[in-house]
């Protein structure tokens, strides 16, 4: 009944929060710059205090605008007004839950170039979640940092509905095989 309900409420919020290989030729391992590092770590500290004191504004704010612009669109609404139904329903669910630790394991991300220059990082996630008399879950994910136009953006990737949205507004992603997420009770 809990992996229910947290599935519910993770396909509820994610896309919200989600509000994140088709040319021929191989992707190549790729050894990010020193600038490059340091960029996407700024993003990732961003993410880390985001998600660590509840404040959804600067999570949203690392999602690719071309991602929010998309499910915006499909809902018929702004991204504006799609950030602020997505802040307003995690602030809810956030009054019944607490996001207990976020962490990311930059030490195992693993980053790649596309045959047409796109780079994107795919970096371990974890996430415990106090769900108060219902217990803990601990959420395991994978979040991708992408570079679009020289700013990395970054979008937790653990449902098929936000592959498909990110692989839709970045067409070269197409055949990215993305890792699956998984959710379990702490029991320690």
């Amino acid at each position: 009944m809990i992996e229910l309900s947290l599935s519910r409420w993770f396909g509820r919020m994610l896309p919200a929060l989600g509000l994140v290989l088709a040319f021929a030729g191989p992707t190549v391992a790729a050894e990010l710059t020193a600038e490059q590092n340091a960029a996407i770590a700024a993003k990732i500290e961003i993410l880390d205090t985001g998600m660590r004191t509840s404040d959804m504004s600067q999570v949203m704010g690392l999602i690719p605008p071309k991602v929010l612009e998309k499910i915006a669109s499909t809902n018929g609404i702004t991204a504006e007004q799609l950030i602020a139904a997505s802040q307003e329903q995690i602030a809810e669910a956030l009054k019944t839950i607490k996001i207990e630790s976020h962490g990311m394991d930059m030490t195992a991300a693993e980053a790649t170039t596309l045959p047409d220059g796109t780079i994107y990082v795919l970096i371990p996630t974890e996430t415990v979640i106090d769900m108060g008399a219902n217990g803990k879950i601990r959420s395991k994910t994978t979040t991708v940092g992408l570079l679009d136009a020289d700013t990395w953006y970054l979008m937790a990737i653990d449902s098929g509905p936000q592959v498909a949205i990110l692989k839709e507004v970045y067409p070269a992603l197409a055949g990215v095989e993305f890792p699956a997420g998984s959710m379990e009770p702490v029991t320690e």
